[in-house]
């Protein structure tokens, strides 16, 4: 079943003559595996050309060894 505890309950006031809704609560702080894995993603996202010459050399050299041996 579908549940609907995680939306923030809808709550209108009056304020001044006019609805006016309250402000959306703030995010919650991540856990801290979240945020290692976020900050690992953040630096191969950041540094994608180093990344990707890194992958790439590690597939040459595993072809290399792979097609090299009798």
């Amino acid at each position: 079943m579908l549940t609907f505890d995680s939306l923030p309950q809808a709550r209108v006031v009056r304020a001044g003559g006019q609805l006016v809704a309250p402000p959306p609560a703030p995010p919650a702080d991540p856990t801290p595996l979240a945020r290692g894995v976020r900050s690992v993603l953040e630096v191969l996202v950041g540094m994608w050309p180093l990344t990707s010459v890194l992958a790439l050399s590690m597939a040459l050299l595993y072809l290399a060894a792979r097609f090299s041996s009798p």
